[in-house]
């Protein structure tokens, strides 16, 4: 592709040294709407001067939202002593309602913990992805991978959200471990109950908002990040599939046990 802005057949590139600006050409608002549809834009915006405060207010408040939503939806009770099935000869009637009893209580304050723990699990998240990103030979700095991560996420986390608060209307209580299949976007959402719990773990994992946002961070990590497309997506992909392999070892551990 010609790159000399003075010659025919000239086209402009995201990439391109004579392009970059050294101001930003987006606020903060703009960018959050904007990569729903052009995130190399975005991204290219926060490479000059990256923004992260209200994408994370706005991350943390609408994760306290869904928590209001659904939280209601949850048969807490039926799920413990569902759980609790094979220690009935265990434990007495007493005990049982005792538990339940602690565990609804304490499902009342999961909106407050989502707003106290929301920013410190962004803050750990961004510090995961910056180690990978400087595995890879990225000179990326914190505030720009809290920033790139944070608009990642944003488009997958809303819609899914959103699909999740208007379906969930419709099943009345569901067991606390049906959540994560009301919206089936993950082939987990198809599996029998009786399948292993490490393939339940591993499937549910693999969902279509889970595959949006890895897309999205290869972008940003490539962009941001000043990184090739290979060196964007092993930075992505490290946490995700550690993720993975963990989810599935502790449900591999939890069966074992059960």
């Amino acid at each position: 592709m010609e790159t000399n802005p003075d010659r025919p057949g000239y086209e402009p590139s995201l990439d391109d040294p004579a392009l970059i600006e050294t101001n930003p050409r987006y606020s903060a608002v703009q960018r959050l709407w904007m990569i729903f549809t052009s995130p190399a834009e975005v991204f290219a915006d926060i490479r000059i001067k990256p923004t992260w405060i209200l994408a994370l207010v706005l991350m943390v408040v609408f994760g306290v939202l869904i928590q209001v939503v659904i939280m209601p939806h949850i048969d807490i009770e039926s799920s413990i002593r569902a759980r609790l099935a094979d220690r009935a000869a265990e434990m007495s009637d007493e005990q049982i309602d005792e538990i339940v009893e602690g565990q609804q209580k304490f499902a009342k304050f999961g909106p407050l913990m989502a707003l106290v723990i929301g920013p410190i699990a962004w803050a750990l998240m961004a510090g995961v992805f910056l180690v990978c990103l400087k595995i890879v030979g990225s000179e990326i700095d914190f505030k720009s991978t809290l920033s790139t991560a944070l608009h990642a996420y944003w488009p997958p986390s809303v819609v899914g959200g959103i699909l999740a608060m208007i379906l969930i209307q419709r099943v009345g209580l569901i067991p606390q471990e049906e959540v994560a299949n009301v919206v089936k976007a993950h082939p987990a959402a198809f599996m029998s109950p009786d399948a292993p719990p490490w393939l339940l773990a591993s499937a549910g994992t693999l969902s279509i908002f889970n595959i949006w946002i890895v897309v999205l961070l290869v972008i940003g990590f490539k962009i941001v990040g000043q990184l090739s497309t290979a060196r964007a997506t092993i930075a992505a992909l490290i946490p995700w599939v550690a993720w993975i392999v963990m989810k599935a070892g502790l449900s591999m551990i939890a069966g074992l046990f059960s």
